[in-house]
């Protein structure tokens, strides 16, 4: 299918990019097939696109999968994507907010076991967006995100890594991540400051685990948060509540808290979280 590209339809329609939003538009047709590519819809799947914008990468998606159910929040470019292109009995296009979309009802409707996720990611929602993704991992089996070139490194970084964080370890804990590629910012228009990289976070993938993501997520915080700290200083907090002294949380986790939290790996902050629960299990502590 022939595309409008943003520019002209930005200027038919009489829309302007918001900046509020970091609204950019994929405008390089390779590219968006280079990343339908990695995305490998089957045939029988059904994808959720974040922020359809103009449709760079909607129809291609639509072509390879059974369905697509497009979600934007501008409801000018809603209804300029209605008027340029009609109705697609492959395309549900939704006008609405994604963090408030409800995965388990697209999946029930479609009868799928699981949904594949992909779309270009404004900063703004990042964090929120990986949040909500984890929360309904259940019922997502992989997704495809394009986001800033350092929000890329960070989620993939490892590790030892200069762009290790608590990002880093959370999306970690919960999906399977790897950097596809990168995307110059060339690709897009209006041209942002900075390259994007695509990132793939597979649900279906991840490694089993065995604590209580809550708590190891409470662990994660709060090293991080005090970063320059040793453990024994950081996780003060959270061993008070769990009624556990630093040699017994040590000796339980089998983790030096002298050490700081970026020297931490995934499995270290599950054995932390592991033991924290048994702690307070032990003394009573009910969550």
């Amino acid at each position: 299918m022939d595309l409008t590209l943003p520019s002209v339809m930005l200027s038919k329609y009489g829309l302007a990019p918001s900046k509020q939003r970091g609204q950019s538009f994929l405008s390089d047709w390779n590219v968006t097939r280079k990343i339908v590519d990695e995305i490998a819809p089957e045939p029988d799947d059904v994808v959720v696109e974040i922020g359809p914008g103009f449709g760079a990468l909607t129809f291609e998606l639509a072509e390879r999968a059974r369905h697509v159910i497009a979600v934007e929040l501008d409801g000018g470019i809603v209804r300029a994507f209605r008027e340029e292109y009609g109705e697609n009995p492959r395309i549900t296009l939704v006008e609405g907010d994604i963090l408030r979309l409800d995965f388990e009802e697209i999946r029930g409707i479609h009868k799928c076991e699981r949904l594949l996720v992909a779309g270009n990611i404004p900063y703004s929602i990042t964090s929120p967006l990986i949040r909500m993704l984890t929360d309904v991992k259940g019922v997502v089996k992989r997704a495809a995100l394009m986001v800033q070139s350092e929000v890329g490194e960070r989620i993939v970084a490892r590790r030892g890594d200069r762009e290790y964080s608590g990002l880093s370890v959370v999306v970690q804990y919960h999906a399977l991540a790897r950097l596809l590629f990168t995307v110059k910012s060339t690709c897009f228009f209006p041209r942002p400051k900075v390259d994007s990289k695509l990132v793939e976070l597979s649900f279906e993938r991840a490694p089993r685990r065995d604590s209580n993501a809550e708590l190891f997520e409470a662990v994660v915080q709060a090293a991080f948060g005090k970063r320059r700290k040793m453990l024994r200083r950081s996780l003060e907090d959270l061993m008070v509540r769990f009624d556990v002294t630093s040699e017994g949380l040590e000796t339980a986790a089998g983790i030096d808290l002298t050490r700081r939290g970026e020297t931490l790996d995934v499995s270290d902050f599950e054995f932390l979280a592991i033991a924290l629960e048994a702690s307070g299990t032990s003394a009573g502590i009910t969550e």
